[in-house]
């Protein structure tokens, strides 16, 4: 565990030594401050026409927390991740300093572990500092404090499977723009076709359950759901897995 932690402490480092985490940070906070601003003014516009019609019915602040939490930071993730991790590996083999950690005296899982938590720390400040936003809503909007717990535990868990995306694209290559871009097309590929999915004939509504899209809304919904959390959570172990056996066929070659 001790070099895991020693190589979580490396990647940190050198997100925040460079403008990389700072330019993902700002983009991100832009991003989900643009959608927020939206769904505000939205909410403002129904309460507006809710007071012209006795007979209209006014969503609560739930609402908004729940796309914040839902809709929001999916697309918001999407565009964010492979900036993220498009340098992990990639960067590594590109300044052939990929041989000595592969030398080290620890596992190739150890090493994607590693790289995979640096990352995901970056992620959790992402989040901690978006949060003054849907707490606003509990301080003036009466919003159920458990939808944002349950939300921002989705968000989360659905950044975790994404940077797993990120960091096993990033193990295909030596360009960390091609590794971007790769990550790009996975993490797209996985939310568009889990969209899709659910709309085929027949077996679409039980394929909800499989997808990352659907997972996300359930925890978005304010309900901690155990089988959203094991599918994340496995899913994150499967791809690191996957990357850790990609790594490991560098090794030897």
């Amino acid at each position: 565990m001790s070099y895991i932690w020693a190589l979580v402490r490396r990647e940190v480092k050198s997100y925040f030594v460079s403008p990389l985490a700072y330019t993902a940070i700002a983009v991100f906070l832009v991003i989900q401050g643009v959608l927020f601003a939206g769904a505000l003014m939205e909410y403002n516009r129904q309460r507006i026409a809710a007071a012209q019609n006795p007979l209209a019915q006014l969503p609560g602040a739930e609402a908004i927390v729940r796309g914040f939490f839902g809709s929001d930071v999916l697309w918001a993730l999407v565009v964010i991740v492979p900036l993220l991790t498009m340098r992990l590996l990639a960067d590594e083999r590109r300044q052939h300093t990929a041989e000595l950690l592969l030398t080290a005296p620890m596992t190739t899982r150890q090493l994607v572990t590693g790289k995979f938590l640096g990352s995901f720390v970056v992620l959790v400040v992402m989040l901690a500092m978006t949060l003054w936003m849907p707490l606003l809503l509990i301080v003036w909007g009466d919003a159920d404090p458990g939808v944002i717990v349950s939300g921002l535990l989705g968000a989360l868990l659905y950044g975790a499977f994404l940077l797993a995306l990120g960091l096993l694209a990033s193990s295909l290559t030596e360009s960390p723009f091609v590794a971007a871009i790769v990550a790009l097309l996975f993490i797209a590929g996985v939310t568009f076709l889990g969209i899709q999915a659910t709309n085929l004939p027949v077996i679409g509504r039980n394929l909800d359950q499989f997808t990352p899209a659907a997972n996300l809304a359930e925890l978005a919904q304010g309900v901690i759901d155990t089988h959203a959390v094991v599918y994340f959570v496995s899913m994150v172990v499967f791809v690191l897995d996957l990357t850790a056996r990609v790594v490991d066929s560098q090794r030897w070659r």
